[in-house]
């Protein structure tokens, strides 16, 4: 009786034998486009003209006045500081959700990291 080997190599290389027959039949790799959509959603909200990086630029001006008292500047945005901290954070604790999300989706495929030391020089 011959032991089945503990790494198979692929094109794009060494994975986990058992690790890869047990996701042959139960991962679904559509999953991984949804990460996708997930993570074009969250670069839209950080980049869009009043995503978490215009909050955090707006946010900057209005601490640096009232903490360091530089000139204030007419904020673009209705609400005050703590308000505006407060919806960043909201923002941001949706970000996490979503990249919970995605990496709930990638970590089944972790298993295929064949044992450590093999293919080491």
């Amino acid at each position: 009786m011959t032991a089945r080997p503990a790494i198979t190599t692929t094109c794009f290389g060494d994975v986990d034998t058992a690790a890869l027959e047990r996701l042959e039949s139960s991962y679904d790799t559509t999953c991984l486009l949804a990460a996708v959509d997930i993570v074009d959603r969250l670069r839209t909200q950080l980049h869009d003209p009043e995503g978490l990086r215009d909050d955090l630029l707006e946010i900057h001006s209005m601490a640096h006045s009232i903490l360091n008292g530089a000139p204030s500047v007419l904020s673009r945005r209705e609400g005050t500081l703590p308000e505006q901290v407060l919806d960043a954070l909201d923002l941001i604790d949706e970000f996490v959700m979503e990249l919970t999300r995605v990496r709930t989706i990638l970590e089944p495929l972790e298993a295929l990291h064949p044992e450590d030391g093999f293919g080491e020089d």
